[in-house]
């Protein structure tokens, strides 16, 4: 029967195009992930939405093996950089796989931390520029507004672009030079 491979709805026969997504319908039945349950859209050996190994995909004499330690076989990757991770090299939120780098672990849903500031008009001229530049952005802040804090956990404020658009949302702010000194001291 076939489906859209970006929504899932199942389509009677002589449909070919899917009337909301507007994507070429496949052939078959809808593929979901064993852990998210997301639908997946190609029959990868790794659901992009939360970076586990579908082994159903996997040929019989095929291992995915970690990056950090070659003889351990992955249970997945990280979401954001695609790095093949061990049990021991995982850490896993919200059910979705990361890298041990702090910065990828930083993601809400499909969502990166793509610049994080202490003050609400620096986050909002950087959401300005970003979607300026075609990448749609959106600021979650957790500063305490009852009180005056610029330091803190209570004072951060993240700039967030969606994850697929993260390399593209880093580019850009290098570029305009927001990220100031600390892009010139990361390259030495």
């Amino acid at each position: 029967m076939p489906y859209c491979p970006n929504c899932g709805y199942e389509y009677v026969k002589g449909i070919t195009i899917c009337p909301d997504c507007n994507f070429e319908l496949a052939e078959g039945e809808p593929v979901y992930c064993f852990n998210c349950e997301e639908l997946m859209v190609e029959k990868n050996i790794f659901c992009s939405h939360c970076g586990y190994v579908q082994s159903d995909f996997l040929k019989d004499d095929q291992d995915v093996m970690c990056e950090v330690h070659p003889k351990v076989e992955a249970m997945g990757i990280c979401v954001i950089c695609k790095k093949a991770v061990c049990s021991d090299c995982a850490v896993e939120k919200n059910s979705v796989l990361f890298c041990n780098d702090d910065s990828h672990i930083k993601v809400a849903q499909d969502w990166a931390v793509a610049f994080t500031t202490n003050t609400d008009y620096e986050a909002e001229m950087i959401k300005a520029n970003l979607q300026g530049a075609g990448i749609p952005t959106m600021v979650f802040s957790q500063r305490d507004h009852a009180y005056f804090m610029i330091i803190g956990d209570m004072a951060v404020v993240n700039v967030m672009v969606p994850r697929d658009r993260l390399a593209d949302a880093e580019e850009y702010l290098k570029k305009m030079d927001f990220f100031g000194d600390e892009a010139d001291e990361d390259s030495e």
